[in-house]
């Protein structure tokens, strides 16, 4: 059985392993937006840990939480779903732009079923 400290070394290799092929960076794209050597990066997979300095970078330049790529956010990921899981896996590997454009597309859609609801079902409820 792992200790914590294994289990949260192993979080941190696979946070950093799902952010590159969730936005397709190689470990030399890790290097250049953290601005850090390669051998760093190696070293980030190797400890299994990464400074809060260069997931600070890598959170702003690919616009994942720096909780969850030091593996910190886990005590709201369990309250979650295997659909809500799959759409916010899906929805982080989109670029910014269409981050925001299906955000919007999602509150269209709500607003358009709160008025149904309200115009339709209400109103046979009367």
């Amino acid at each position: 059985m792992k200790n914590t400290d294994d289990a949260q070394t192993s979080l941190v290799t696979q946070r950093l392993n799902e952010l590159m092929e969730a936005k397709h960076l190689s470990k030399a794209d890790l290097a250049r937006i953290a601005d850090v050597s390669r051998s760093s990066v190696n070293g980030w997979f190797k400890r299994g840990s990464i400074s809060k300095e260069a997931a600070s970078k890598l959170s702003s330049a690919t616009g994942v939480s720096i909780a969850w790529l030091l593996g910190d956010d886990t005590e709201g990921s369990g309250d979650l779903s295997q659909e809500e899981r799959k759409l916010l896996d899906l929805y982080r590997q989109l670029p910014g732009i269409e981050q925001a454009n299906m955000l919007a597309a999602f509150e269209m859609r709500l607003n358009e079923l709160k008025e149904f609801y309200t115009r339709y079902v209400l109103r046979n409820k009367e």
